[in-house]
């Protein structure tokens, strides 16, 4: 507002304004932000009892894994951490003693004296206009000549100090409030970059124990795939057959004959999936699916099995992940004349051993890998060592295999699943012809 162009009227009610708006709005709003600044004060104080607490219990747990061997160097991290926390605290509760004492003790206490200033600057100023006013109108009645220039300058002169009451007060109002935020920055300026630099040494500090975990746990189970491979390539001739028979000269006699490949010694195994070679190989087995099938070389070789075919009686190589392990057969009754009958089926066995011997000709070579069966439909079925013959070696001699490792394949020893038990008939002894 342009105070040159003003009346003494207009000066006057501006004047009247300003005070009225000191004591009607400036300082109930005054009175209000002094109770917020005492609540946010309290409120950081119990910010400061919970986080002493907090940090506190923080650093007792980083003692706990201080004290342990795989944690050690976490543990005194999580210390660090508490302890970096706890000297922030208390430089926050410096800043915030200094705000609640020169800030909200300080304005609390200029608005109750202002209270009394502001009413009485008013008052001084109504009477002195009344008497300036007053005197002007006894001049005019008496007919003096006087234009009110005296009372007109008093008016304006009231009315800039009334403005500079105004801006003085809210002058010290944004003062102390840049007082806070320069106490607040100069503490992020202090404690923010060596904080910055401490946190991503931690964070390196931590990833270091995770890159280290990953790659034990990597050597570990590289370790174990090795072992695996191992004994998955252990020839099958080196593991004892299956537990001592009841009849023990006639299963000597009987793994005697199965070695050679000839007689009734061949292991009966189920086709799950048909074998139709498309090459003019005699020496490969055709058949199909669900055909019963007498495994005669019992050790798989560049992933095939040598065999006959029961409906057939062809002889020829397959692969071994084309067959199954059949459900054994029933075991034949052995009376008590069985005892009796063992030196006849001695004979007998030993008679079929020589002429299986003298008259069956040894298998011929094995084909090389089937790397064409990629391209057959059933291309995932590539002739390896199957499982079954792991599942029944591991099963014949327990006493000679490994010693099962812990955790197999690395699996979460919280996530094992314990297996079935498992039981293999005995068919050591040869089946007797009565």
């Amino acid at each position: 507002m342009n105070m040159s162009g003003m009346n003494s009227d207009q000066l006057h009610r501006s004047t009247l304004g300003i005070y009225s708006s000191l004591m009607d709005e400036l300082n109930p709003s005054l009175q209000k932000l002094v109770s917020l600044g005492n609540s946010y004060v309290q409120a950081f104080q119990a910010l400061a009892v919970t986080s002493e607490a907090y940090f506190a219990l923080l650093s007792k747990i980083g003692e706990q894994a201080f004290h342990t061997i795989s944690s050690r160097s976490i543990g005194n991290i999580l210390i660090q951490i508490s302890e970096s926390q706890r000297r922030l605290m208390l430089e926050l509760e410096g800043v915030f003693h200094w705000f609640h004492s020169d800030v909200i003790l300080e304005m609390e206490n200029n608005i109750r004296l202002d209270k009394d200033y502001i009413s009485g600057s008013r008052r001084r100023y109504e009477m002195e206009v009344h008497s300036q006013a007053t005197i002007l109108d006894r001049q005019l009645r008496r007919g003096a000549n006087q234009d009110g220039s005296d009372y007109v300058k008093f008016l304006r002169e009231s009315h800039n100090e009334a403005l500079k009451e105004e801006e003085r007060r809210y002058r010290f109002l944004t003062e102390k409030h840049c007082g806070f935020i320069e106490s607040t920055v100069h503490l992020m300026n202090k404690t923010g970059g060596t904080l910055q630099q401490r946190a991503d040494g931690w964070r390196e500090e931590v990833k270091a124990t995770r890159e280290a975990e990953a790659r034990q746990s990597s050597c570990t189970l590289g370790n174990m795939e090795e072992s695996r491979r191992r004994r998955e390539e252990q020839p099958l001739g080196n593991v004892p057959s299956r537990a001592p028979s009841p009849l023990g000269t006639r299963s000597r006699s009987s793994s005697l004959a199965e070695s050679v490949g000839g007689g009734d010694g061949g292991r009966s195994m189920r086709a799950f999936v048909a074998h139709q070679p498309t090459s003019s190989n005699p020496t490969l087995l055709p058949f199909t699916r669900g055909e019963m099938i007498t495994v005669l070389v019992q050790q798989p070789r560049n992933g095939w099995l040598y065999g006959r075919a029961d409906s057939s009686s062809r002889q020829g190589w397959f692969p071994a992940a084309y067959v199954e392990a059949a459900e054994d057969p029933p075991k034949p009754n052995i009376s008590s004349h069985s005892t009796l009958q063992s030196n006849s089926s001695m004979t007998n066995l030993l008679d079929q051993l020589g002429s299986s011997s003298h008259s069956g000709a040894p298998p011929p070579p094995p084909p090389p890998p089937p790397s064409s069966l990629s391209s057959n439909k059933h291309s995932e079925l590539r002739p390896i060592t199957p499982t079954s013959d792991r599942k029944e070696s591991n099963s014949n001699d327990k006493r000679t295999q490994p010693r099962p490792e812990l955790f197999p394949r690395g699996t979460n020893p919280f996530a094992t699943v314990k297996l079935k038990p498992t039981s293999t008939n005995d068919r050591s002894a040869p089946y007797l012809r009565r």
